[in-house]
């Protein structure tokens, strides 16, 4: 289960935009959002473009993503 307030607070101060870093993971917006709202989940390469772009460490991840 993903973490979302986490996720959005990172988003947020990472500065950059859902649709950028849906793009940057090969998904549609949507999907994005479904998948930040807990709909369903992240994939591992997903996961991984998320913590460079944002960028987020080890703990973060986890925090986040395996929440």
């Amino acid at each position: 289960m993903v973490n979302h307030i986490l996720l959005e607070e990172k988003i947020k101060q990472s500065g950059k935009k859902v649709g950028y870093l849906a793009a940057a993971c090969g998904m549609h917006i949507n999907t994005f959002k479904k998948k930040r709202d807990g709909e369903s989940d992240f994939t591992v390469p997903e996961v991984e473009v998320l913590s460079k772009e944002l960028p987020l460490t080890d703990s973060e991840c986890i925090d986040i993503f395996f929440a």
